[in-house]
């Protein structure tokens, strides 16, 4: 039994993935920026590590995931909880390679773009081995720490927050970096700010330097190589918060003792005793396979993760490199992105209570594809003046609808089958990885690097993100008539002799005569009680489904026992009338 989890381990748990969110959002944010602007590496080589980046957290995700799901049997690691051992290690991967990530080719900076973009590819592929660590364990606990749906949820509310909140911190962090070194520059080149002579406070001073119009007059105050050391202590900064956060972890949760579970039929986890007696029909990895939506939500989840993901790359690029704004705006912009993610994150419950998951993911792909319809069209002194917040804040909740929304439908796809849940999750992150890291690639490719504004990030924004809330909106069309989590396994006897009965080969088999007697029996006795329901996955096996619970196990068999009783029967009586009438036939020829 496992006990209730107190406010202050509940708030512990939900800060152990604090510094995974740091990290991705200076990865997502800033990668392809640093990398091409900061290191100067070709546009190609940028989109390079992206690539390996995602194709190393796609691999090591299902491998640690079957990793961490064994016993461990090294007795200290045991002790401390085979989930937090993987935390540690994954924790300890990123603090060791995530500083090198953003920062110069240390003792090779002479060498050549391939051997400096080895160096970092190495560290790259360190720093996603270990993300993928803390993220599986992390989310392999909640179920571990208690078995109420509730509690379950919970737990999931609190880590989003402090995702929510460890993004705006990152945002937050990079606009006071460089907004103190744009103010040092400004105060090298007038000679300092004279404090005697100006009748302005300070605090006025500084707000003064923040006017729209100072922060927009040329672009040399752009990123490029003098921002190497404002990447670096952004990155360290991240690195110190995520270690307190994870060390509060470690101390704060308690993982319960491992026990090695045995394979049932029958469900767990839930708070009524009568519902752990019902039949679960088991999902194995093949036979997820067999079911459509498990294709048609694949592709919803990778769509979403491509507009999200595209958006946090490529804003930063369109400010910087298109309408060529002052540095500071490449934290303002992301943060005002984020605070709109947010604030749309608390109206999704309502709103999908009010008009439904499906309607609630085809509202946020038109939210979202209105943004890049903007951006598209959007120039002059209003864009960027107001207008990138604005789109900035659609472009935030379009993605927090749609991401929200979509990891809900996810869930009722897997629904009472949650053994094959860590599969579904592993198997949709892979597409996602997979197909973010292609893309970038590809348009990174297509970079032509032009010096000066260049109309290329505004296309990015406007076509490859525009394009994934249409296919979204068409692949939802196609939801819209499926009822999400029902199994084509799980077909009623109704539907299958609907369709059995047509065959004309089954009339002279007796085997599938009395199988097919059997079934209608079972289906006539729904009528006596209502209460069940009856389905299969074939005429060779059938479990009986008690939607109100009254019926144990051991009730059901008596029904079967008798139907079967009762058609053993009924064959008897037609024997004997069938044996009766031959007899009356063979007298009457004798006598005749």
């Amino acid at each position: 039994m496992k006990e209730a989890l107190s406010r202050g381990g509940k708030l512990c748990y939900g800060v152990g993935h604090v510094m995974n969110d740091l990290c991705a959002a200076m990865w997502f944010s800033y990668i392809l920026l640093f990398y091409s602007k900061v290191l100067e590496f070709d546009a190609s080589m940028a989109g390079v590590v992206m690539l390996v980046g995602q194709l190393a957290d796609g691999l090591s995700t299902p491998v640690v995931g079957i990793l961490a799901d064994k016993e461990n049997k090294i007795p200290i690691c045991a002790r401390y909880g085979r989930r937090k051992v993987w935390h540690l290690i994954g924790t300890i991967f990123i603090a060791i390679s995530f500083p090198f990530i953003f920062n110069a080719c240390l003792g090779c900076e002479d060498a050549s773009e391939g051997a400096r973009l080895g160096f970092h590819l190495v560290f790259v592929c360190i720093f996603q081995f270990g993300w993928a660590c803390v993220q599986i364990s992390h989310l392999a606990l909640i179920p571990d720490l208690t078995s109420k749906k509730s509690q379950r949820t919970e737990l999931n509310s609190i880590r989003y927050a402090f995702m929510v909140l460890a993004n705006l911190t990152v945002f937050v962090i990079t606009f006071i970096i460089l907004g103190i070194d744009a103010f040092d520059e400004d105060d090298g080149e007038s000679g300092g700010v004279n404090l005697t002579t100006t009748a302005a406070p300070l605090p006025d001073v500084a707000l003064s330097q923040f006017s729209s119009q100072n922060l927009r007059e040329a672009s040399s105050n752009g990123i490029g190589p003098s921002n190497l050391h404002n990447f670096r202590d952004i990155a360290l900064i991240c690195i110190g918060i995520g270690l307190i956060t994870s060390i509060i972890f470690h101390v704060g949760t308690k993982e319960p003792a491992f026990k090695p579970s045995r394979s049932s039929d029958y469900g767990e986890g839930d708070d009524s005793s009568t519902k752990k007696q019902m039949p679960k029909q088991k999902m194995r990895k093949r036979d997820w396979f067999k079911e459509l939506p498990f294709y048609q939500i694949g592709a919803m989840y990778t769509f979403t993760r491509l507009y999200v993901n595209l958006y946090q790359t490529y804003i930063t690029l369109f400010v910087d490199g298109t309408l060529m704004l002052d540095s500071i705006f490449i934290a303002l912009v992301p943060l005002c992105m984020h605070f709109s993610s947010f604030l749309g994150s608390l109206v999704m419950k309502p709103i999908n209570t009010l008009i439904g998951r499906k309607r609630t993911f085809a509202l946020g792909c038109c939210v979202g594809l209105a943004a890049c319809v903007w951006i598209g069209f959007g120039k002059g002194d209003y864009f960027s003046d107001w207008g990138i917040f604005l789109v900035a804040a659609l472009l935030g909740i379009g993605g927090s609808t749609l991401l929200i929304t979509s990891l809900s439908i996810t869930a009722d796809l897997i629904g009472d089958n949650s053994e094959g849940g860590a599969f579904v999750y592993g198997f949709m992150s892979l597409l996602d990885k997979l197909s973010n890291g292609i893309v970038i690639m590809i348009v990174q490719n297509l970079d032509p690097e032009d010096d000066g504004a260049s109309p290329y990030y505004r296309r990015v924004l406007s076509y490859a993100c525009g394009v994934p809330c249409v296919l979204g909106v068409l692949i939802t069309l196609t939801l819209m008539k499926t009822r999400v989590g029902a199994r084509r396994r799980g077909a009623s006897i109704a539907e299958i002799m609907s369709t059995d009965d047509c065959s004309q080969d089954n009339s002279e088999n007796p085997k599938v005569n009395e199988k097919a007697t059997l079934a209608d029996q079972t289906i006539i006795s729904q009528k006596i009680i209502p209460d069940i329901k009856v389905e299969t996955n074939g005429l060779d096996n059938l479990a009986f489904v008690n939607d109100s619970d009254l019926y144990t196990k051991a009730e059901k068999r008596d029904v079967e026992d008798s139907a079967v009783s009762k058609t053993h029967s009924e064959a008897s009586q037609a024997n004997i009338s069938n044996n009766v009438v031959k007899n009356d036939q063979k007298e009457d020829i004798e006598s005749g």
